[in-house]
């Protein structure tokens, strides 16, 4: 194993796994127990003991989950612009108007 690789416990099976820039061995252990209790929820929920399984079903459900929050984040960022937009509008607005009373008070 070199060090672009990190060695990991799943389900009893030692794993290599590519190391990701950023993550902490810490922080990749606490990854892979997430898969690993997402297969242990799947596995008792469908009774199936397949590992390979078990890991394509993890893997959707993850990917489903990632869906919906970028989904979620689309939504918040489109209404984040609509927010920015209409208090631009009403800016230029206020603005405009100060600049009329200032033209007609001279």
């Amino acid at each position: 194993m070199n060090n672009t690789e990190v060695e990991l416990k799943v389900r009893g099976r030692l794993v290599k796994f590519p190391v990701v820039d950023g993550l902490s061995p810490l922080e990749m252990s606490t990854l892979i127990g997430q898969v690993e209790d997402k297969m242990k929820r799947i596995e008792e929920k469908t009774n199936t003991p397949d590992t390979g399984k078990l890991a394509m079903l993890a893997a959707f459900e993850f990917a489903v989950e990632l869906y919906n929050l970028r989904q979620k984040s689309e939504t918040n960022r489109e209404a984040d612009s609509k927010k920015v937009d209409d208090m631009v509008a009403r800016l230029e607005s206020v603005l405009a108007d100060e600049e009329d009373d200032g033209k007609e008070k001279k």
